[in-house]
């Protein structure tokens, strides 16, 4: 089984922890799985450096379309979007028939299954409305019980590891004993480095929560989805017709 991880921007300094994490999580897959699962990792060669409005994935969809396109023709069972906006989704299914997985739509229902109430650490304002309109879409905002927002760009998360990791701890523990979660979804797939160390920081105080980090849960959602021999709906995400496009590169 080939699984591609698309991280949809370019790849930049700020984000070489979080490519590092991906690599360790295909050895893990790999071993865990007797080899059936071989995880690759690509990110887009244009765009912007992160994503962090509408504005952002805009820019960078047409270059999202172009890897799912090619991820098909070169034999992968399914693409997972490295991105807790879902950019591009609902366009990338309806361009492929492979499984797509988007990060926060397999974080928030998963949640959803495991504990019903989830609140989400988000990294920045601009990016809370895009996460509120997601749920509202997958139809699950009755199970949200905040966003906390700990004020961090996505490139600046791996600058200091040490404060971005105590902004997110103080964001979950309130998260959960203030807001009333019973889950935590971490709202950015940059902060996958930090899981492990919030899953220890809950444990020392006796708080047992899932700590769910939105790209493995994507990433265990393809697989059981191909396992399944299963793809979204072409009925839902119809083929686009063939008509006239003028574009920059061949789709």
């Amino acid at each position: 089984m080939k699984i591609l991880d698309l991280i949809p921007v370019i790849e930049t300094q700020g984000i070489a922890e979080a490519i590092e994490d991906r690599k360790k999580l295909g050895k893990i897959l790999e071993e865990e799985t007797g080899g059936l699962v071989k995880l690759d990792v690509l990110s887009i060669d244009k765009g912007t450096a992160s994503i962090e409005g509408s504005y952002d994935e805009a820019l960078n969809v047409p270059y999202i379309l172009k890897n799912v396109k090619c991820a098909e023709k070169n034999g992968y069972d399914a693409v997972v979007l490295d991105c807790f906006g879902d950019p591009g989704l609902d366009a990338a299914r309806e361009a492929v028939e492979i499984p797509v997985i988007g990060a926060n739509q397999a974080a928030i229902h998963m949640a959803s299954q495991l504990a019903g109430r989830f609140s989400v650490i988000n990294i920045l304002p601009e990016t809370e409305h895009l996460i509120r309109s997601l749920i509202i879409k997958y139809g699950l905002i009755q199970n949200l019980a905040s966003i906390r927002t700990i004020h961090v760009p996505v490139l600046e998360l791996e600058n200091n590891p040490e404060l971005t990791l105590k902004k997110a701890v103080e964001a979950a523990e309130k998260a959960v004993l203030e807001d009333g979660a019973y889950s935590i979804v971490l709202g950015c797939t940059g902060m996958s480095p930090l899981v492990d160390a919030i899953r220890e920081h809950f444990d020392r105080i006796g708080v047992n929560v899932p700590i769910i980090e939105p790209l493995r849960a994507a990433i265990y959602t393809a697989v059981a989805v191909v396992l399944a021999g299963l793809a979204h709906s072409k009925r839902a995400y119809m083929t686009p017709r063939e008509k006239f496009r003028k574009l920059d590169f061949d789709f």
